[in-house]
């Protein structure tokens, strides 16, 4: 009798390992594999598409950096980034501490975060309800590195 009452525990403790939700995590580096800049309604920078990117985003501890080269047409611009970052849910705040658009150093840009698999989309600037910002908007899409 206690044999089974031992196996059945050792059953239902699995059973309920199994189910348990696994915290996703962004520590790690991503590569961006799609990124779209807006202007209002005018999609500035398009890639796949009318712009190459070439984009590194690495998360450890409560720090991130990053370091991009964006080429549309004939135009080449290297950007890169680095400061502390805090997330809650799908909502995730940058504060910038090295940027590359210095308007922006010094500055805490609120974001959302989504992320599917080994995939994370990152959307920004947006409001304190995760709203995108119409005048001017980011998306980024980013796959895991392994």
């Amino acid at each position: 009798m206690i044999i089974r009452l031992i196996c059945f525990l050792l059953i239902l403790l699995s059973f309920t390992a199994c189910n348990q939700k696994k915290a996703i995590s962004i520590e790690g580096a991503w590569r961006q594999i799609e990124h779209k800049t807006f202007t209002g309604d005018s999609v500035v920078i398009d890639f796949p598409g009318k712009s190459e990117v070439d984009a590194i985003k690495i998360w450890s501890g409560n720090r991130f950096m990053f370091v991009a080269r964006v080429k549309t047409d004939t135009v080449v611009e290297e950007n890169y980034g680095t400061g502390t970052f805090k997330l809650e849910g799908n909502r995730y705040e940058e504060n910038i501490n090295i940027l590359g658009y210095k308007p922006w150093e010094g500055k805490t840009i609120k974001m959302t975060l989504e992320i599917r698999n080994d995939t994370l989309i990152q959307t920004y600037p947006v409001d304190d309800n995760g709203v995108k910002e119409k005048e001017w908007a980011c998306i980024e899409k980013y796959l895991r590195l392994k």
